[in-house]
């Protein structure tokens, strides 16, 4: 067994309950959703704060939805993968690693508003561009933290990074895309870039961690023997 396999086994072993990457699935597809809504325009005659609240009460019941799937499919990894009982170090590393990712996420919904208010005399758009980059580096954050096994994260985090390189040069492909087809709208287009990106981004690194769960836990079939027949 090499070096990088027993890697695997001790990072998802560590991680198991983050790694069964199908649970979260769910959750990016109705982030999508909602950002395929946020695209469509508002009818006309419709209040749009009351049109824009109808749309967050559906996307909440999808995400209840979601949350049910989510426990579902654990039952689904029990069964084919079993359960993994984490050391009481592992259990405090990571209660210390989701309470800094708490921190740091008030931090920058804080700095966020900051930005968006001091920025609103230009543009009533939330900052994609700062968004984007501070989604790139917690990525990277998290590949660094959890031991630079999973690579998958810094492919993701390349896609915000190259997707905040486009927005700076006003060449957004989101923003393009909604002024090109017929039935969208770009009055919101940097809630669908934002909302649209994360939803993409949850659903494939849910694939792509279940992937690496598999690959690693997993057992494959054993090939059946042909026997020969002696004539007789």
């Amino acid at each position: 067994m090499s070096e990088q396999q027993l890697q695997r086994i001790q990072f998802v072993t560590t991680y198991y309950d983050w790694v069964q990457g199908l649970r979260f699935v769910p959750l990016g597809v109705v982030q999508l959703g909602f950002a395929a809504w946020l695209a469509l325009p508002t009818p006309e005659g419709v209040d749009a704060k009351a049109h824009l609240g109808r749309g967050l009460l559906v996307m909440l019941g999808g995400s209840l939805l979601a949350v049910g799937c989510y426990a579902l499919l654990g039952a689904y990894y029990r069964r084919r993968f079993g359960e993994v009982r984490r050391s009481a170090t592992t259990n405090q590393r990571m209660q210390k690693a989701i309470g800094v990712s708490a921190v740091a996420g008030l931090v920058v919904g804080i700095l966020t508003a900051v930005i968006r208010k001091s920025t609103q005399v230009f543009s009533a758009e939330p900052p994609v561009l700062w968004i984007l980059v501070v989604s790139a580096l917690s990525l990277v954050w998290y590949w660094q933290w959890s031991g630079r096994v999973a690579r998958h994260y810094l492919g993701v985090a390349g896609g915000f990074a190259a997707l905040a390189v486009l927005h700076a040069l006003e060449a957004n492909p989101v923003y393009a895309l909604l002024r090109t087809l017929p039935f969208t709208s770009e009055a919101r287009a940097a809630a669908v870039t934002l909302t649209g990106i994360w939803g993409l981004a949850v659903v494939v690194l849910g694939v792509l961690d279940h992937r690496l769960l598999v690959r690693t836990l997993g057992h494959e079939p054993e090939p059946e023997t042909e026997t020969e027949e002696v004539p007789g």
